[in-house]
């Protein structure tokens, strides 16, 4: 009975409208899914044809060293590989920022004496007006010319077509004074508080040491108390500036004085958290900007001129040195000078000063009020 209706007319009719909607259906499915593919499959051609433009605009930018053919980006590219493993963290990370700002103003130039010249150097130096110390704009230009003379040393370019281009290096960072100190020291302290160590007094210690010692900023900055033994009077670092350089890396040694054992064991009491000497007043450790911010403020506040610089502590005591009679071999070691060419600088500044003063001794005379 359920057979004959659904072979009744009716039920006959609605069976042919209901297969022939559900071949509709299903062809408009076919169709629709057959149109998806050929739409997926034309968008991924279309992709894929765009990242192979984009692949070999880049390989073309960026071509092997063996190639013979080479680009600003890519002579800076294969310079930075080569320099990671020499310089420090910090170092390469400035250099990066540097190289990274010419490579988007002449990277895609072909490094040759027709595409790449002296100009393209001076106008990116010009289009940086930040850069006012001349000190600075010197760097850059040296920090830019160094990859391409490498390249040409490498012989993986003829030349370097950026050579002859300088830029006056300005006057060197000087020693500080000891009138600057005591009156920085002074500025330091700043408003007495009821917690102690003030952060005045914080900063005074760490301005303490680097006289003292003649280390880096940076090197206080970084210093642990796994480095230092104060029964020995002595600080270890392992890693420093000079040690990727060095032929047989070897440790900087810094010998401490007694007034400088007194001022870590006067640090080491205070049984702060971490393993960091020299902490700021929240707990935190100095690093460039917190302390380049700090010795600005201290400076406008103690009425000192712009040069007087945290690393004027550092050539004062190098400075100290020749003039007690301090040898140069040994000031090398004291101050971590791979050479003593580095140190050479403060016989220099030491030379001079004692110069003039004779002079103007000779010109005075005996008696010049007479």
């Amino acid at each position: 009975m359920q057979w004959l209706e659904e072979n009744s007319p009716s039920v006959a009719a609605a069976g042919r409208v209901k297969t022939a909607d559900l071949a509709i259906r299903t062809s408009l499915r076919i169709r629709g899914f057959h149109a998806a593919r050929i739409t997926s499959v034309a968008t991924t051609r279309k992709l894929a044809r765009q990242k192979l433009r984009e692949l070999l605009d880049l390989a073309d930018a960026n071509p092997h060293p063996e190639n013979g053919r080479q680009t600003v980006a890519s002579i800076i590219e294969t310079y930075l590989k080569h320099a990671a493993a020499t310089y420090a963290p910090r170092s390469l990370y400035e250099r990066k920022l540097i190289l990274q700002s010419f490579a988007e103003a002449h990277g895609w130039r072909e490094v040759n004496d027709r595409d790449c010249i002296p100009f393209h150097v001076t106008s990116w130096l010009d289009a940086h007006a930040e850069w006012e110390s001349d000190w600075t704009k010197s760097h850059a230009v040296a920090i830019v010319l160094r990859p391409f003379n490498w390249a040409a040393r490498q012989r993986i370019i003829p030349a370097n077509p950026f050579r002859g281009v300088s830029h006056r290096c300005g006057p060197p960072r000087r020693p500080m004074t000891d009138a600057e100190f005591e009156r920085l020291l002074k500025a330091a302290e700043g408003k007495q508080t009821k917690k102690k160590p003030t952060p005045g007094e914080r900063f005074c210690e760490l301005l303490r040491f680097l006289r003292l010692t003649g280390a880096r900023p940076g090197e206080a900055a970084a210093l642990t108390w796994d480095q230092v033994d104060c029964e020995a009077g002595l600080i270890v670092l392992p890693k420093h500036k000079t040690s990727r350089t060095q032929r047989q890396p070897k440790p900087r040694v810094i010998v401490l004085t007694p007034d400088v054992v007194q001022l870590l064991v006067s640090i080491r009491r205070r049984k702060e958290p971490g393993s960091v000497v020299f902490l700021t007043h929240r707990l935190t450790p100095w690093n460039r900007s917190n302390l380049s911010l700090r010795m600005q403020r201290t400076r406008e506040r103690a009425g000192l001129p712009v040069d007087v610089k945290l690393y004027g502590l550092r050539h004062s005591f190098g400075t100290r040195a020749i003039v007690n009679g301090v040898d140069i071999k040994t000031l090398a070691e004291l101050m971590g000078h791979t050479t003593t060419r580095m140190t050479e600088h403060y016989l220099h500044l030491a030379g001079q000063r004692q110069h003039l003063a004779a002079a103007m001794l000779r010109v005075n005379g005996p008696n010049p009020a007479a």
